[in-house]
């Protein structure tokens, strides 16, 4: 009898076990991340002070609905006004932006989008590079945020301007042509390109490495885990500490890598500001012959 009942145990703590070991691996929800929150847990942190939530879609996505309380802001809106029209503005021009927003040095940002992750990443490296600290990207974007019974309204949020001065450009997120060439000729980093295979295959960096940022996201549109982007980027021969540049057409989709890189651990990783549109004219190597490329609507990237 003593036996059977010491089975039993064994086989009760064996099946809680495994159950457990399945949750876990199962889950594929951030919770207290760094970058990345769920839309389930917004209701709660729009009721604290000096939160500010960005709609990062289009003028015309934000008039026909939008999450009660978010404020419409484009990433465009921070691209400044050179030869490469997506490289990122002055400092300057960020402050102006912010402070149309109502946003301030010390505000908690959470931002959403509808096109996985790419306007909010593009939005959420503007930030950082310019020192905001406090901001993260909502998983799901605005689907999410249907999902989760959130309010939507169609009247725009009414904001009062703020005085935001940023802390100048962070260089540790932000690569140069320099940096690129660097890691080109000698291997400094290893050089990532988001883009598509399409794109990849008309023209791209020579030792780059072929990763679409659509291969980030689960089949629903939400984000993969931090565990399975370590283990996927791990299969690509990185680990957590190795230099890393990011690139793709104008430096939008490769933010969004970026912001999944470092949320799963990856500590030294820059998005190629110029891009592929600042390479393509530079007279710099290529994979394929490659003439001047056009930032386009459709492209958005």
């Amino acid at each position: 009898m003593q036996k059977q009942t010491k089975k039993w145990l064994l086989s009760l703590l064996l099946v809680l076990l495994i159950g457990t070991l399945a949750a876990c691996a199962g889950s594929t929800a951030y919770t207290d991340a760094q970058n990345i929150v769920e839309a389930s847990a917004l209701a709660d942190l729009m009721a604290q002070e000096g939160v500010v939530v960005i709609d990062a879609r289009s003028s015309e996505d934000y008039a026909k609905g939008h999450l009660k309380g978010a404020v419409n802001l484009s990433p465009d809106e921070l691209n400044g006004q050179g030869t490469i029209p997506s490289m990122l503005g002055t400092p300057q021009q960020f402050n102006r932006v912010m402070s149309k927003g109502g946003i301030l040095p010390d505000s908690t940002v959470i931002i959403y989008d509808a096109n996985g992750g790419v306007s909010s990443g593009r939005l959420w490296w503007a930030m950082k590079a310019f020192g905001h600290e406090n901001v993260k990207v909502v998983n799901g974007g605005a689907s999410a945020i249907v999902n989760a019974g959130l309010e939507i309204s169609g009247d725009a949020t009414q904001v009062t301007s703020s005085a935001y001065s940023s802390k100048g450009m962070d260089a540790s997120i932000v690569a140069t042509i320099d940096d690129v060439k660097d890691a080109v000729a000698n291997g400094t980093a290893t050089i990532i390109d988001v883009r598509t295979p399409a794109e990849f295959d008309e023209g791209a960096i020579p030792t780059s490495i072929l990763y679409p940022h659509t291969s980030n996201l689960y089949s629903d549109g939400t984000f993969k885990s931090a565990r399975d982007i370590y283990l996927n980027y791990k299969d690509l021969g990185l680990e957590k500490e190795t230099p890393v540049i990011l690139y793709c057409k104008s430096s939008y989709r490769a933010t969004q890598t970026m912001l999944l890189l470092q949320e799963a651990g990856f500590s030294n990783v820059k998005v190629y500001d110029g891009a592929w549109l600042e390479w393509s004219v530079s007279g710099e190597e290529t994979t394929s012959p490659a003439g001047p490329v056009e930032a386009t609507v459709q492209d958005a990237s």
